[in-house]
């Protein structure tokens, strides 16, 4: 696990780089295990963005893992690169937390059965204006870490994170985002 100076040094200090930089070359993204973070320079929707983590007029809303699960052998290029930048929402929260955030722009949600589960996601057109929407205000950045996970919960613990909601209780709008997203499960 990253030590708390670690932390604090990765997010103020790691190189930045725009979604739509990381759309076109996926290769300096790499197959280890780490944590990221997501900065915007527009609050989507209804997040709030006071008291967040700043840079380079940019702002923290989201931490993320890759290769948390050690079952699932995932890396940052694939939870970042496949799932994220490909707006595979049916894979990504973030996307989904999006489109929650952001219906007029994600469109009508839609239900589809999948082995034998229904499951609800954004139509392949509204996926696109998600995507494009990242590429405009979303940059990220990461560091490898052995043990994502922990690193992820004391990110949280410690951060203000609105669009994270897994250990995120704590945070004011973390109801809120739960009540937005099964809302908008709740209409397709």
């Amino acid at each position: 696990m990253l030590a708390r100076c670690a932390v604090v040094t990765f997010l103020e200090f790691a190189p930045l780089y725009r979604i739509r930089e990381l759309r076109r070359n996926k290769s300096v993204l790499p197959r280890e295990r780490g944590v990221y973070g997501l900065f915007f320079d527009l609050a989507p929707g209804i997040a709030p963005a006071k008291g967040c983590l700043t840079r380079d007029g940019l702002t923290l809303l989201y931490v993320g893992t890759a290769g948390a699960d050690l079952t699932k052998g995932g890396n940052l290029r694939n939870r970042l690169g496949d799932h994220h930048l490909g707006g595979n929402e049916r894979r990504s929260t973030v996307c989904q937390t999006l489109a929650a955030l952001m219906p007029e722009l994600a469109g009508p949600c839609v239900q589809k059965l999948e082995r034998g589960n229904l499951k609800f996601h954004t139509s392949r057109d509204g996926a696109a204006r998600i995507r494009n929407w990242m590429d405009e205000h979303v940059s990220v950045c990461w560091a490898l870490d052995p043990q994502p996970g922990k690193t992820e919960k004391e990110l949280i613990a410690q951060l203000l994170l609105p669009l994270n909601l897994d250990h995120n209780s704590h945070h004011p709008f973390a109801l809120e985002l739960g009540r937005l997203r099964e809302t908008r499960r709740a209409t397709a």
